[in-house]
């Protein structure tokens, strides 16, 4: 199985996680503080921007993280946190999709 490396560039870190986990476990893994809600990718609390080395690199979204996605009025460049899970490459979180502002490490 090949890893995939998930890129926290505001927090100067990054972790190497197995295809299907999600960006908030691999931001966990990484002592990568990302805010959240319910977890079940229906609050949007935990959108960020993500970009992506190539097409496949994350899975697509259910449904209810497309939805909650459509109803926030967020950019294709978001994913919720909780539900994003990895697939191969590199994937970069550049901060939270609605506020624009950088994930920070744990303090």
């Amino acid at each position: 199985m090949e890893l995939v490396e998930v890129r926290f560039p505001a927090a100067g870190t990054f972790v190497c996680v197995a295809p299907g986990t999600t960006l908030l476990a691999a931001a966990a893994l990484a002592g990568v503080e990302i805010v959240t809600g319910c977890t079940r990718g229906m609050c949007g609390t935990d959108a960020v921007r993500v970009a992506c080395d190539r097409a496949d690199a994350l899975e697509p979204p259910t449904g209810a993280e497309l939805g909650t996605l459509q109803r926030m009025g967020l950019e294709a460049d978001s994913r919720l946190a909780c539900s994003a899970r990895v697939r191969a490459g590199t994937v970069e979180v550049l901060g939270d999709a609605v506020v624009d502002g950088p994930v920070a490490p744990r303090g």
